[in-house]
């Protein structure tokens, strides 16, 4: 077998709970998928259990500490939510190849904690103005228009100076953002 589908079968178990999930649960499919002979196989159990599961699990807090440095006003007002929430993303959503893996994967969980009813307005607001000010700084030229219910640049300083964001009341605000040659100038009214 080539090199590069051992590496892909490894990259898949250290990178994806459901790899790991189907290794455990059929050996032979997992082979197939991956065209990994009986030794190959065997090798890749071996790896497997705990170790693998310690090691993908670190892997899960590296993505999730590198998205709360992205995106860190939802870090800080979600606490240790933020990477409880990030874990199961992780464990959900396989890593994106590189380059733009962090960011992707930054602005895949803003959009997924933006979108669950269980998280409070003011933070899905608060995420998803991190998360179109992430957008705009990647963009060579963007203009992006939102609305906020929440005046998002108080929420952004209540939460910056340690407070919490249910202490902002909400009022309708918008946000232009203009990006171009990797600046972002930010219009809020």
């Amino acid at each position: 077998m080539a090199l590069a589908q051992s590496q892909r079968a490894l990259a898949a178990l250290l990178t994806d709970g459901d790899a790991r999930a189907r290794l455990r649960d059929d050996a032979a499919a997992f082979a197939r998928e991956f065209s990994l002979t009986l030794t190959e196989l065997e090798q890749a159990r071996a790896i497997g259990g705990r170790g693998l599961d310690a090691y993908a699990g670190s892997l899960e807090r590296k993505r999730a500490s590198e998205a709360a440095h992205l995106l860190p006003l939802g870090a800080r007002a979600l606490g240790t939510a933020f990477y409880r929430a990030f874990a199961a993303y992780a464990r959900r959503v396989p890593l994106a190849p590189a380059p733009g893996r962090d960011l992707r994967d930054a602005l895949g969980f803003a959009r997924e904690a933006a979108g669950l009813g269980e998280c409070p307005a003011p933070l899905r607001e608060l995420l998803d103005y991190e998360a179109t000010w992430l957008r705009a700084r990647a963009s060579r030229v963007r203009l992006s228009l939102r609305r906020f219910d929440y005046p998002v640049s108080a929420l952004a300083r209540e939460v910056a100076a340690g407070g919490s964001a249910d202490a902002v009341a909400p009022r309708r605000t918008r946000v232009l953002w203009l990006a171009c040659a990797g600046r972002v100038r930010t219009l809020v009214w």
